[in-house]
């Protein structure tokens, strides 16, 4: 799968295994820039292999498209974007039948 701007990935190698981010920035045909808005903010963004990570479906279009159009996207965003596709996949996940 191709990375796209916007695009939830997760860590699957490293200290920060298990942690989601929004792709913010391809750097080159392997490597990518992630934040997640707390740990990793948009102004000092992790280098990652595209190997140490796992492509979601999840694309934020809201993101996507700031990023396109090279404006700024915020730390809040970011957070925003990660908690709303961290409780849809709770609530996916949920076997609780009430």
């Amino acid at each position: 799968m191709e990375p796209k701007l916007g695009q939830v990935v997760i860590s699957v190698a490293g200290r920060d295994r298990g942690r989601s981010y929004i792709i913010i920035e391809i750097l080159d045909d392997n490597t990518v820039a992630v934040a997640d808005g707390v740990y990793r903010q948009v102004s000092k963004p992790k280098r990652k292999n595209l190997r140490h990570l796992m492509m979601t479906r999840t694309v934020d279009n809201f993101l996507s498209e700031k990023l396109l159009l090279g404006v700024d996207i915020t730390n809040e965003e970011v957070c925003e974007a990660l908690e709303i596709r961290n409780k849809a996949e709770l609530e996916r996940t949920d076997c609780s039948h009430g």
